[in-house]
């Protein structure tokens, strides 16, 4: 039996025929609404954030094939099923913040001690690639008026405890300095445009450090609220692309153009 060989631009239509199909099976549009099928209560349901998780590893929409209703029932039902294996997960969640303060106050004694240092010295290829990360990941594709609007969206507070912008103070010196809300990451290793923005303040901005959204910002959290809660999800899910401002133009300057603007 003889098999062909498939050169790779055929492959690729391949591809995306059969994420074609898989999307027109899985979508349907009612009243110019896209909507998506839930693989577990078969209901199609509008495919937003609001009615879907997100899932990265799923390329044809970025969501989840069940719903969010199914998926919470299915926990609730795991819960219930696996009680000792809840109980062991829920004691490593709660310990994570004991075991982060841990490793801060070690952190801080080995760079007393010049341990760091010396790391840095024998390691600078690696001291070199987080540097490069470090920046690439603090450098917001937001412009001035995205983030003014962002801020207007909260009310100008900060989106997890709600902590004014006028009250918002950092010590300089040992003298406080009011300062504007920093750009916060929803998600700390996430995109960084505005559908992973939200305004923090930097008490906030501290203690979330590398948490994720839900495993920080819950009830166990002194400053949680359900409405701030349910207002960051519909920020980052939808109500983003509302305030999202297309980049203009670059524009083009022949060589006469040039000399004349510089005479």
């Amino acid at each position: 039996m003889a098999f062909t060989t498939l050169t790779p631009e055929e492959k690729q239509k391949r591809k995306e025929e059969r994420k074609r199909l898989k999307y027109k099976n899985e979508h349907k549009i009612i009243d110019g609404i896209d909507y998506k099928i839930c693989s577990k209560c078969k209901e199609y349901k509008p495919s937003t954030g609001e009615y879907f998780y997100k899932n990265k590893s799923n390329s044809i929409d970025g969501l989840s094939n069940k719903c969010i209703e199914c998926e919470i029932k299915r926990a609730i039902q795991w819960k219930k099923d696996n009680p000792e294996k809840y109980a062991e997960a829920m004691s490593r969640v709660e310990a994570k913040p004991k075991r982060i303060l841990s490793n801060r106050k070690r952190a801080e004694k080995q760079r007393k001690a010049g341990k760091q240092k010396e790391w840095q010295n024998n390691n600078p290829d690696k001291v070199k690639e987080y540097s490069m990360f470090k920046r690439l990941h603090k450098k917001h594709n937001i412009n001035p008026l995205e983030w003014l609007r962002c801020k207007e969206y909260f009310n100008n507070q900060c989106a997890y405890c709600g902590l004014p912008i006028a009250e918002h103070y950092n010590n300089y010196n040992g003298e406080p300095r009011k300062e504007d809300l920093q750009k916060e990451h929803v998600d700390h290793f996430g995109v960084n445009d505005l559908s992973n923005c939200v305004p923090g303040c930097k008490s906030c901005n501290c203690k979330k450090w590398e948490f994720t959204f839900n495993e920080w910002y819950n009830e166990n959290n002194p400053v949680f609220t359900k409405e701030r809660y349910n207002k960051i999800m519909k920020w980052i899910n939808t109500d983003h692309k509302l305030y999202i401002m297309s980049p203009k133009p670059k524009q083009k300057y022949t060589r006469k153009e040039v000399k004349k603007e510089i005479s």
